[in-house]
């Protein structure tokens, strides 16, 4: 689950964007992180008559919301992990046996300036990878974008982020965190949402009579969406709500917006309080706690938001013992021992500079070279409609070994998990406890019914 998130002090971001020195890759080390053998750029050329492909090049779009009056720099971090791993994969002889060109296109938190965006990558771009942008509302022109032959089969849409649902839901995406049964039924009411529920069992696990509380992002419609599934999972689990339960909380409120959901807390005695906000609101709602002497909570909760070494560095004592979920290995401690994430942290300028937004554009740009190669295979001529049969035909991705097993191919939800704690100032794995390794038990996914449309 990759979430929208804040710094702490309530800037809206999905993770920090850090500014990018790209260090120089080995060979031998992109060879083996990118599973890209040497023998590959030596090969011969597959044939490729599409939009975005010359004899030397393949270009891909990066739409992101960069420059935005809300927080300059918004996702950089996206655009810099994306040229990363274009940068890698053009040292091995690039994709498709051409080089990767990447047009980067800021979409600046616009949705005028987002479908413009669409229609410059749909004339001069093969595909979008690793994109991030948060107003992608009207995808008309991504779905009716014409091919070199002109025919209207869409571009290729493969992002970091989608947020919302016309994005998601479009026959031309594929994410690693896509929702079928959502999709299927986005015009009933209610709607079937496919939410994780991991994390609540590991906490029942280990604790007994949880109730408490939740927040609620409530900046945008849909990252309240996409969040309220996810906490009502915990509740028919059998974790009961203190007070209202749910409480809608913006981003950028100050610490005191959090002082009557402590109150709540201390005045039920509340063993467990998740936040589904921001980062930022995660620290201030433990600095808040800290102030008010509760001492009852053995659950304080967060979404894959927190999981970052701002959250650390901002949060510092109050923070220790804060829980999180992820649907991807923990990068911070064990990128050395996957290569693909040691070549990510390489290429970003070291592993602090590596969070949720960079790495799932990276997955992004591993998802389509996976499907470039797939489509390429045997002597396939490369297009727009091959890399889509490709996509269609990703049912066990797992991005080098960073993800569990995914069904990319019919808009699966991540099943596998790591669980991680705050101990003594450092993000640890906790759940598995074996390095490299996932629970990836099919009940850690539910569907929950509820119409909020």
């Amino acid at each position: 689950m990759l979430h929208v998130v804040a710094r702490p002090g309530g800037t809206l971001r999905i993770a920090r964007a850090l500014p990018v020195a790209v260090a120089a890759l080995s060979v031998a080390l992109i060879g083996a992180a990118l599973s890209v053998p040497a023998a590959t750029a030596q090969a011969a050329k597959p044939k490729a008559a599409e939009i975005g492909i010359t004899e030397t090049q393949i270009r891909i779009a990066v739409i992101a919301d960069v420059d935005t009056p809300v927080q300059p720099g918004l996702f950089k971090a996206s655009v810099d992990a994306v040229q990363a791993w274009a940068k890698a994969v053009n040292q091995q002889g690039g994709v498709g046996g051409r080089k990767v060109v990447v047009d980067f296109i800021d979409s600046k938190l616009n949705p005028n300036a987002t479908r413009n965006a669409i229609i410059t990558a749909c004339s001069q771009d093969f595909a979008m990878v690793g994109g991030e942008a948060l107003f992608m509302s009207n995808v008309d022109d991504m779905v009716a974008c014409k091919d070199a032959a002109g025919n209207p089969i869409g571009i290729p849409d493969l992002p970091g982020l989608a947020l919302d649902n016309n994005e998601k839901c479009s026959p031309v995406t594929y994410i690693v965190n896509g929702d079928a049964s959502f999709c299927a039924t986005r015009t009933d009411h209610p709607q079937t949402y496919t939410a994780q529920q991991g994390d609540y069992l590991y906490y029942l696990k280990k604790n007994k009579d949880l109730h408490g509380i939740w927040t609620v992002p409530a900046d945008l419609a849909a990252t309240k969406n996409s969040e309220l599934p996810i906490f009502q999972a915990g509740v028919d689990l059998g974790i009961k709500k203190d007070g209202a339960g749910f409480y809608d909380i913006s981003a950028s409120s100050p610490q005191s917006a959090l002082t009557p959901f402590v109150q709540v807390i201390k005045s039920n005695g509340s063993t467990f309080a998740y936040n589904g906000s921001s980062a930022g609101i995660m620290v201030l709602f433990r600095r808040e706690a800290t102030l008010q002497g509760v001492d009852s909570v053995k659950v304080w909760a967060c979404n894959q938001g927190c999981y970052d070494t701002n959250f650390l560095q901002q949060g510092g004592s109050d923070v220790d013992g804060t829980q999180s979920v992820l649907t991807t290995l923990p990068f911070y401690s064990e990128y050395k021992q996957n290569p693909s994430l040691k070549a990510l942290a390489s290429g970003v300028g070291g592993i602090s500079n590596v969070n949720s937004s960079s790495l799932s554009s990276w997955i992004a740009s591993l998802l389509f070279q996976d499907a470039v190669g797939k489509a390429t295979a045997n002597g396939g001529t490369l297009t727009r409609q091959s890399l889509f049969d490709a996509l269609k035909a990703e049912h066990s991705f797992n991005a080098s070994g960073i993800m569990g097993p995914l069904d990319v191919g019919n808009h699966k939800q991540p099943a596998c998990i790591v669980m991680t704690q705050v101990k003594n100032g450092k993000w640890v794995r906790t759940y598995p406890t074996k390095a490299g390794t996932f629970d990836c038990n099919k009940n850690n996914l539910v569907q929950i019914k509820m119409d909020l449309s």
